[in-house]
């Protein structure tokens, strides 16, 4: 499922579909960072462990890639206070 296919998703009519798809992904983070986490949420799940696995992971020449140590850097950056704000400005989110 592209980014494109999610959007047309959450604009269609059918809300029944809507509310299934909120309903996988409520709850889920968005990447297990650590491999054998994630490999035991997999195997629980039966695949919906993660918001990345439920829409589908993100592809470049038609091949599925996982998600790379940078973005955890600005997923940490984004969502734990004292994460690259050692200062605490409250002018941090502008300079990701």
């Amino acid at each position: 499922m592209t980014f494109k296919d999610l959007q047309k998703l959450v604009q269609s009519d059918s809300k029944a579909e809507q509310t299934q798809l909120f309903e996988k992904l409520r709850n889920k983070p968005l990447w297990y960072w650590d491999i054998a986490e994630h490999k035991s949420q997999d195997i629980v799940n039966k695949g919906d462990c993660c918001f990345n696995h439920i829409i589908g992971l993100p592809t470049k020449d038609k091949m599925e890639k996982p998600r790379f140590d940078y973005e955890k850097l600005l997923c940490d950056s984004l969502l734990i206070s004292d994460v690259s704000n050692p200062l605490q400005h409250s002018f941090k989110h502008k300079h990701l």
